[in-house]
């Protein structure tokens, strides 16, 4: 079964040298589905945004699923 959907993501700063990748699918968020307390995000360490950007689209070609970027992440 093909997944469907999206995924979110984002990217925080997480020191001045480090930043964190993270996404989650959307159908994976708290309150998707009845009950459904949700998932915590994939998360990766990165040494620059670009690497982040380039690491949370690797992951989406994998999955064959698009990527919506989002200026924060859900709470996890």
């Amino acid at each position: 079964m093909k997944p469907h959907g999206s995924l979110l993501a984002w990217i925080k700063p997480n020191s001045t040298d480090q930043f964190v990748a993270a996404f989650v699918g959307e159908g994976a968020l708290p309150g998707a589905y009845q009950d459904f307390m949700g998932r915590k995000p994939a998360m990766q360490l990165c040494s620059s945004p670009d690497e982040a950007r380039q690491w949370v689209e690797e992951q989406a070609e994998a999955l064959d699923l698009p990527v919506k970027w989002v200026s924060n992440g859900p709470d996890a």
